[in-house]
């Protein structure tokens, strides 16, 4: 394999692929990623057998060849290059990196070892990059933390004529928000999959930069896999099976109270009271009455706090209790001035919205010994 290919270039994907590196696995060569250069250029590939990462890169290809090395080690080394062109060589399974006045020799591994990847076969549904982003990372704060109960970790993406409905839940708190004006294949109308949140967490911090505006999305229900396309990146993740819990009881369709306030006045006054609310379930009560919401925590052992905000209410007032850091969560994934809770009654969720009616998060209520 020879190749000459700009560091910056290099720095560039190795980050990308690096999400999709494993040091936990009984695979050893997992903690590698696989570099091929071949006509097209050069591709970095790396999987944790969960997620998988491709990346092409232009290249001057001299010599086409593959190799698999230690990914951190590569990352590490390629980001302290200096900008220009970097001449990469493999003899004998070692990759030799020069340019700039360096020089460096990586001990590789045979790529006949790395697991095959899928690739798209480019019968995609198209969405756009900013509302997946938006979508994405305002659902998926509701999805569980661990993988003992697998659905929980996903998120439902629901087919309906030319809309995906996206559900996460962690059976404390259920996200819920839509992306219309999809052009979608008429054999997904019903259809109901689990993607794994991590994975489309990983993807939406890879799109974070802006550049790329349309992503491709191709279901392989045969194979339990989804592939995500955006541009000179391609991302598989495996589906997760199982049936996801029935949401819709969970949304309530009345209301006590309903009250708006801004999000970032909201947000500073849950933060004091978290400081306060003690370990374990991280209470914290908000009473409302007479158009003011309050927000306050106490603990015997660091004291109290209490913010009073002016809101515009109605209906009766009441008080609820709340993991701080699920309204934390909520608060820090919504780009909105004004927020609005609603509820049916002191021990019933609490429903917060925003302008966008797609989007509703709801949060189950704390029951406070007496």
């Amino acid at each position: 394999m020879k190749a000459t290919v700009l560091a910056e270039n290099l720095k560039k994907g190795l980050g990308i692929v690096l999400r999709g590196v494993t040091n936990k696995s009984t695979l050893p060569i997992l903690s590698g990623v696989l570099m091929r250069v071949n006509s097209e250029g050069l591709e970095l590939l790396s999987t944790d057998l969960e997620i998988s990462f491709r990346v092409k890169i232009g290249v001057k290809v001299k010599e086409e060849g593959e190799l698999v090395v230690p990914a951190k080690l590569l990352f590490d080394l390629v980001s302290g290059l200096p900008v220009g062109p970097v001449d990469l060589m493999v003899e004998k399974q070692i990759l030799k990196i020069s340019g700039g006045g360096v020089k460096t020799e990586i001990v590789g591994q045979a790529a006949e070892e790395f697991p095959s990847l899928p690739k798209s076969k480019g019968k995609t549904l198209k969405i756009s990059v900013d509302d997946f982003r938006k979508k994405i990372d305002r659902v998926a704060v509701s999805a569980a933390r661990d993988d003992t109960q697998p659905v929980l970790s996903g998120i439902l993406w629901e087919f309906t004529k030319d809309r995906v409905q996206l559900v996460a839940t962690d059976r404390y708190r259920l996200g819920v928000d839509v992306m219309s004006g999809l052009k979608l294949d008429e054999k997904m109308d019903g259809k109901k999959l689990i993607l794994p949140a991590r994975a489309l967490q990983e993807l939406s911090r890879v799109l974070s930069d802006g550049q790329i505006r349309e992503l491709g999305v191709e279901f392989d229900e045969e194979n339990q896999q989804v592939v995500f396309v955006a541009e000179s990146v391609e991302m598989v993740s495996r589906l997760i099976a199982g049936e996801f819990p029935p949401f819709e009881q969970i949304l309530p369709v009345n209301h006590q109270v309903r009250v708006e306030v801004g999000r970032e006045d909201l947000l500073e006054a849950v933060k004091r009271a978290s400081l306060f609310a003690g370990d374990g379930a991280n209470i914290i009560k908000v009473k409302l009455a007479d158009n003011v919401l309050r927000v306050g925590a106490e603990n015997s052992q660091r004291g109290l706090s209490e913010t009073s905000l002016d809101v515009k209410m109605e209906g009766e007032g009441l008080e609820m209790a709340f993991n701080s850091r699920y309204l934390l969560d909520y608060l820090g994934a919504v780009d909105e001035e004004k927020v609005f809770l609603e509820s049916e009654g002191e021990l019933k969720p609490g429903v917060f919205k925003i302008k966008d009616k797609g989007f509703v998060q709801v949060v189950m209520p704390i029951r406070l010994q007496e």
